[in-house]
């Protein structure tokens, strides 16, 4: 039988030789890995601080030039509170519009809105809304007020551009005013300059003239001096029908009277000689 001793011995020693090789590989990856733990540890602090010197820098810059923006911008956040208004089936084009610079202040997402209106409805809109939204619910925000047009807005065949170019002033100036931005508003296609010359022609007589004497250059210099003018023309005619009282050469005060003959005096010698 063929001695095994040295065949053995010398797997022995290859074992030993791949054990030694192994510690040297671990040893030396334990090695590279600090190595790189220490290099990344370096190249994060690094990092930071070019971020906190960017921030820094960001800061400062934001406060010297744009410190007006940055707190209107936090004072709107924070300290605005809107409240959202609520609609019972009146005056919907002024509730829409109220409704969408809501939703514009708040960027609100289109698919938020519809929600959030719905929970603000009041009346008899309450069951006008649950019979849609069971029927044919709506799908967007635009759908939603195309149908509230439809149903509490004006109707389909009133002419808003027709009603505003034949109104003219029949009370005061502030309630001829009222009408016609009512109108107005609702009216498009139409220059500043147009909505000026419709103003002034539905103004009263007098009023009409003294104002385009004026030529003002827009409608709120316009309504401005309207009112000026009837002020003006309203005290003209207290003045006419209310004169004021004059003083006598004893300071009695003597109204003037319509009508009335003067009284005769009567001469108290007269009596004594008959």
């Amino acid at each position: 039988m063929a001695d095994t001793t040295p065949v053995i011995k010398e797997l022995q020693e290859n074992i030993q030789r791949n054990a030694d090789s192994i510690d040297s590989i671990q040893a030396e990856m334990q090695r590279e890995f600090r190595r790189a733990e220490a290099a990344n540890a370096e190249r994060f602090k690094l990092m930071h601080e070019a971020l906190d010197a960017l921030m820094q820098k960001k800061t400062s810059s934001e406060s010297y030039h744009g410190g007006s923006n940055s707190t209107r911008s936090a004072f709107q956040i924070r300290s605005v509170k809107l409240d959202f208004p609520r609609f019972d089936g009146k005056d919907v084009l002024n509730w829409i519009f109220k409704a969408e610079q809501f939703f514009e202040y708040h960027n609100t997402p289109d698919e938020d809105r519809l929600m959030i209106s719905s929970v603000h409805l009041d009346q008899d809109v309450v069951p006008w809304f649950q019979m849609i939204q069971r029927s044919h619910p709506f799908r967007s925000w635009q759908e939603f007020t195309r149908a509230l047009e439809m149903d509490f807005g004006p109707s389909a065949y009133d002419c808003p551009r027709a009603a505003l170019f034949k109104l003219n002033q029949t009370n005061s100036v502030a309630e001829y005013y009222k009408e016609f931005n009512a109108l107005a508003n609702r009216v498009y296609g139409i220059s500043n300059e147009a909505f000026l010359d419709c103003f002034l022609s539905g103004l009263t007589g007098d009023i009409r003239r003294d104002v385009i004497a004026l030529e003002p250059a827009n409608l709120p210099k316009a309504f401005a001096l309207a009112k000026l003018f009837e002020e003006k023309y309203t005290q003209q005619t207290k003045n006419k029908y209310n004169p004021s009282p004059y003083k006598g050469p004893n300071n009695q005060t003597h109204y003037q009277t319509k009508n009335n003959p003067p009284t005769q005096r009567t001469d108290p010698n007269l009596n004594q000689n008959t």
